[in-house]
């Protein structure tokens, strides 16, 4: 569609769908074709219009790289300032790819639209009468962008990045209060990429983060044969997800020719999904597939059940130094239920803080027995406690508990076998990503990853509560059915004579 006039030009300009309506793009075939925005694309452009730095965990052929980049060409192209939009690979050939779109945008836009190139190389696409430039730059030592500051930035597949640290790194340095785009599918649990939504997820990171599930792109759907009848499996995915029979079609069409684990990674239905890959990871998702995960808020204190008098609870405690690095932890759970009924995190109270703050939930939740790992500073916290007069501490043999690889390894098969003995029913986001984070040796012991923020404080913390509760009894005679305290009322008359008394004395 030609411009006939100087307002439909402007309308064009000041407008990125329509702009990017007049771009091509090459297809699967080879073919050049007009770029025509899909619903996910769409949502993808409101996103970046607020200027906001985004995150985009995808599936496949959404076009996610494509229009991120189709919306930067034209936020290049309209300025009148002399910006850079960088696109970051670690390394630079990727990042050249990305950039040959760009040309390809360019090299096909309608006569009235085109204006004069300054540079146009491998590495870079200038416009002559802004100066506004596109560069391909990569987080090593070639074409590296270390020397470059920009405006835009694009990072592509940074899940799969072979040092996703340096390549932020790279980014945020780069940046002059610039916005920062990063998209990627899913590459294994806890990747770069996972690290940065459960970032967001706790309120800890100001994204535009956005997830675009299989079943809302309209061509995943084909007529069913005559007799498609769901499985059981099936009927429960389509009320989960409001899925209609041509979308359960297509998907049993698809797992056929590509195996359900693929499935799950290329088309994922929902985070999980993205995430479900097994690999080296110790939970796996089906471990907790009869659990509600919990959302909670990034708070110090969440409190799901107030203490219960007739209850008695254990406390898992794991330390740190209260220097705004890693949490400390109190994870409170009923005996009666076998869930958590409370968490404490804490990134800045410091070892002498954690034993009073230990003291007064312990003591509100019915005298709690708590286990706290006696390593480096949990002895601090252990010895204050006892300071405090807080004697009901766990203990084997006389000892603390002390964490060393084969106890960390017993602690967590101990939780397994609570979670997959259908003990415990629920568990908050936080804790639940970071057990979904644990890895298991060739050796056969569990591993905490180094790129994780938090070193598994929650998780850890959890296990110990579980050891813990194996310590603890239920009081049984609140818990006796009516008739058997009856019985024993009228034995005890029976047998002494004297009626029991409505009230205990002191």
């Amino acid at each position: 569609m030609m411009a006939k006039t100087k307002a439909e030009l402007e309308r064009v300009l000041s407008n990125p769908v329509e702009f990017i309506k007049r771009l091509k793009i090459i297809d699967k075939t080879g073919k050049l074709i007009a770029l025509v925005p899909n619903a996910e694309q769409i949502e993808i452009i409101k996103a970046l219009e607020t200027g906001g730095e985004t995150l985009i965990l995808k599936g496949r052929q959404i076009g996610s790289s494509t229009i991120v980049a189709a919306y930067f060409f034209w936020k290049t192209y309209v300025s009148k300032e002399p910006t850079t939009f960088a696109i970051l690979s670690h390394k630079l050939a990727s990042s050249k790819h990305l950039l040959t779109m760009h040309k390809i945008f360019y090299d096909n836009l309608p006569k009235f639209l085109q204006k004069e190139l300054e540079v146009s190389n491998t590495t870079e696409l200038k416009f002559k009468d802004s100066g506004a430039k596109i560069i391909a730059v990569s987080a090593g030592a070639e074409g590296g962008i270390r020397s470059f500051t920009c405006s835009y930035l694009h990072m592509s597949e940074y899940a799969f990045s072979p040092n996703p640290e340096e390549l932020k790194a790279t980014a945020l340095n780069a940046l002059n209060n610039g916005q920062l785009v990063i998209e990627s599918t899913a590459n294994y649990f806890n990747d770069a990429l996972h690290q940065e939504w459960v970032k967001w997820l706790r309120g800890e990171a100001k994204w535009n983060a956005l997830f675009f599930p299989w079943f809302l792109h309209k061509e995943y759907s084909i007529d069913p044969d005559a007799g498609f009848r769901l499985t059981e499996w099936e009927e429960e995915l389509a009320k989960k997800f409001n899925l209609s029979l041509s979308q359960i079609a297509w998907r049993r069409e698809k797992i056929s020719k590509i195996g359900l684990d693929k499935f799950k990674r290329e088309f994922p239905a929902d985070i999980d999904d993205a995430y479900s890959q097994t690999g080296n990871v110790y939970f796996k998702q089906e471990d907790f597939g009869e659990l509600d995960i919990v959302p909670v808020e990034p708070i110090e204190w969440n409190v799901f059940c107030r203490p219960d008098k007739d209850d008695v609870y254990s406390i898992g405690v794991d330390v740190a130094a209260g220097v705004n690095r890693d949490y400390s932890v109190i994870y409170v759970v009923s005996k009666k239920t076998y869930n958590c009924v409370a968490i404490y995190r804490s990134k800045l109270i410091v070892p002498t803080g954690l034993a009073k703050r230990i003291q007064e939930i312990a003591t509100d939740y019915n005298k709690a027995l708590v286990l706290v790992e006696s390593n480096n500073f949990g002895n601090v916290v252990l010895n204050e406690l006892r300071h405090l007069g807080y004697y009901n501490i766990w203990q084997q043999d006389g000892k603390d508990w002390l964490t060393t690889s084969k106890s960390k390894t017993e602690m967590f098969e101990n939780l397994k076998s609570v979670i997959n003995d259908g003990y415990i029913r629920t568990i908050d986001m936080i804790t639940y990503q970071e057990l979904r984070a644990l890895q298991l040796t060739d050796k056969g012991s569990v591993e905490i990853p180094d790129n994780m923020d938090s070193h598994a404080d929650s998780a850890l913390a959890m296990a110990l509560s579980y050891v813990c509760l194996k310590s603890v009894t239920l009081k049984v005679k609140p818990f006796l059915p009516n008739w058997v305290n009856a019985k024993q009322v009228a034995r005890t008359i029976q047998n002494t004579g004297a009626a029991i008394g409505q009230k205990r004395r002191y």
